[in-house]
C-alpha cells in the first residue's frame, strides 16, 4: 500500500513538472510517434536523478555520432531540441525506450532532415534507415548527404537527387561548388554532387542532395 502511494506521488510530480519519459506515451511497437517540442523542452529544462524523454533522445543521438566524436550541437541532452521543429522517434523492441530517432529543421527547400539517433543495434539502424528513406519520398523532404548514409539511399532505396546547381543552392540556402558527376566514377547517373562548408566541419565536404525539395 505504502509503495503504491509512493509511486502515484512519483507519478503526479513528474507530470506536475510535464516531465515525460517515451513509456509514458504508450504506443505501439513499432509506431512512429511526432514528440511534442514542448514535452522535450520540459524534460532539457527539468532534467535531475531521473531519465527522462531528453535523456533517452540525445542518447540516440550520441550512439548515431559517437564514431565521429559526438554531434557537433547537440553535446547533452539540455541541448535539445534546438530549433529542430520536428522529432520523429520509434521504439520496436522489449525495452521501454526509444531506438530510433529522425529530427528535421525548416530550410528554403522544405523541410530538411537534419540529425539522427539509434541505440545502435541492427534493428534499430535499420529503423532510421528506413524511415530516412520514407521522409525523403515525400514532397518538400530532403537531405545533404554524404559518405556512407548517402551510398545507402543511393543504392538500396533509389532515392532521387537534385540535379542542377541552382536548384540545390535554392533548397539549402547557401552557394555551393558544383561538381557534378562522383569524381571517382561512383554512382552513375547520379550528377548531382558538391562541396560546401559546414558548420563543425575542418574542411569542405562532398555531398547530394537526397529526396524532393520544393
Amino acid at each position: 500500500m505504502k509503495l503504491d502511494i509512493m509511486k502515484l506521488l512519483f507519478e503526479n510530480w513528474r507530470n506536475y513538472l510535464n516531465e515525460k519519459r517515451w513509456a509514458d506515451y504508450d504506443l505501439d511497437k513499432g509506431e512512429w510517434h511526432n514528440v511534442p517540442l514542448e514535452d522535450i523542452k520540459a524534460a532539457a529544462d527539468e532534467r535531475g536523478g531521473e531519465v527522462n524523454l531528453a535523456d533517452e533522445l540525445y542518447q540516440l543521438i550520441d550512439t548515431a555520432y559517437k564514431s565521429i566524436g559526438g554531434h557537433f550541437k547537440f553535446k547533452s541532452p539540455s541541448d535539445l531540441p534546438s530549433n529542430y521543429p520536428e522529432w520523429l522517434a520509434v521504439d520496436i523492441d522489449d525495452d521501454s525506450e526509444p531506438d530510433a530517432l529522425r529530427a528535421n529543421k525548416d530550410a528554403p527547400g522544405g523541410t530538411k532532415l537534419a540529425v539522427s539517433g539509434h541505440d545502435g543495434s541492427r534493428p534499430g539502424v535499420d529503423a532510421y534507415l528506413a524511415k530516412t528513406a520514407e521522409l525523403l519520398g515525400r514532397p518538400g523532404y530532403f537531405a545533404e548527404m554524404s559518405k556512407g548514409i548517402a551510398h545507402i539511399m543511393i543504392t538500396r532505396y533509389k532515392i532521387p537527387f537534385v540535379a542542377d546547381q541552382e536548384t540545390v543552392e535554392r533548397a539549402v540556402g547557401r552557394p555551393v561548388n558544383w561538381i557534378g558527376s562522383h569524381p571517382e566514377g561512383k554512382y552513375p547517373g547520379y550528377d548531382g554532387w558538391y562541396t560546401r562548408g559546414f558548420t563543425g566541419a575542418e574542411k569542405a565536404e562532398m555531398k547530394i542532395v537526397l529526396g524532393q525539395p520544393n
